[in-house]
Parts: C-alpha cells; structure tokens; sequence
C-alpha cells in the first residue's frame, strides 16, 4: 500500500502501530483507539422495572415518568454503544504512513 500524500509504501496499520509503541511514548494518547462507553445496560432496566413496580402500586404519573426515562436512557445508551463500536472498527482499519504521519 502506498501512501496518497507522500507516495511512500511505510505504511502500516494504525493499530498495530499503537501497540507497537512503549508505555511512556507520547504517541500512545495521540494514535489511542476511541474511549469505550460505560455499559448502562442494568441502570435503564432498574429505571424500567421501577417504574413498572410504581405503576403496579398505584402511583401512575411516577411509575410512567421512571418508566419511560429507562426506555429512552437505554436507548442513548444503546447509540453511544454503537457509535463506538464504530468508531473502534474505523480506527482498525485506520492506516498509518510512518513517513508523513498521516492517517487513512
């Protein structure tokens, strides 16, 4: 593969390249995959059991406000997931001149 800015055939593949560089390099936070996203997965099934137990009790307006604030704290949960899922596999397939430093 050849680089498209300098020409050069250096190139390499920007994840093995980042695990390829020593602990205390500073490069290791410049080419770093993406930050994971913190499972919510349990908090906005809790929210959803609880507003369903409110619901069952007799407390309609708090059982449906609990209720639907798990729904929809799964569901951002669920796009952040997928958003980081692909950013990861965009940041695998990321290539890396060694000669220009620039990313493709």
């Amino acid at each position: 593969m050849e680089c498209k800015t300098c020409s050069s055939v250096n190139v390499q593949s920007l994840s093995l390249f980042w695990e390829s560089l020593p602990a205390g390099s500073p490069l290791k936070k410049r080419y770093a995959p993406p930050a994971e996203v913190p499972g919510q997965l349990w908090q906005s099934l809790l929210a959803v059991a609880a507003g369903v137990a409110f619901l069952s009790s007799g407390m309609v307006l708090l059982g449906v406000l609990l209720a639907v604030a798990g729904l929809v704290w799964g569901a951002a949960g669920r796009a952040a997931g997928e958003r980081y899922r692909g950013a990861l596999s965009e940041w695998k397939a990321a290539r890396l001149c060694l000669a220009c430093t620039r990313q493709f």
